[in-house]
């Protein structure tokens, strides 16, 4: 079983990657048609019925509010499901914590070339920002599964792991 889990880890990694590749190589229209649907479920959570009673100004910074939001926290989560795929991946080189330090470095980097593939898709332009979000959504999962894997330890064992 140990030996599965780093080979489903890169299967999972190779994979994600190619998703996230499939989604930046996107236009700026296709990525703006997928997200009006999504948009329009958020909107109504949050607004319900009320939001067909606003003025076409009042809808339209609302949109454009929730796509801004939307679309931070899809980069948010896609760099930490990568994140976990890699540590998986990883797992087995667990001396000085080099597994938590290699997969927050390919996440980094997958972050910027990225970034820069997005410049051949019209209408897409990297931004800097948005490998910050990536990087800090790749960072938050590692610091998750530091803490389950401590608590897990505790439970099991009594004290912190090393």
């Amino acid at each position: 079983m140990r030996k599965f889990i780093p080979i489903l880890g890169l299967v999972l990694t190779i994979l994600w990657m190619l998703l996230i590749f499939y989604f930046s190589s996107k236009t700026s229209n296709e990525v703006d048609a997928e997200k009006i649907g999504l948009l329009r479920f958020v909107v109504n959570i949050f607004h319900g019925d009320k939001f067909n009673t606003y003025s076409e100004l009042k809808k339209q910074q609302i949109l454009n509010d929730y796509s801004f939001y939307l679309s931070k926290t899809a980069h948010f989560i896609e760099y930490g499901i990568l994140c976990f795929f890699c540590y998986l991946m990883l797992i087995h080189l667990k001396k000085y914590r080099i597994n938590y330090i290699i997969s927050l470095v390919i996440c980094i980097f997958y972050a910027i070339s990225d970034e820069y593939h997005q410049t051949f898709s019209s209408g897409r332009t990297p931004r800097v920002e948005d490998v910050i979000i990536d990087s800090m959504g790749a960072l938050t999962m590692l610091v998750i599964i530091e803490l389950i894997m401590t608590i897990v330890f505790i439970v099991k064992v009594g004290k912190k792991h090393d």
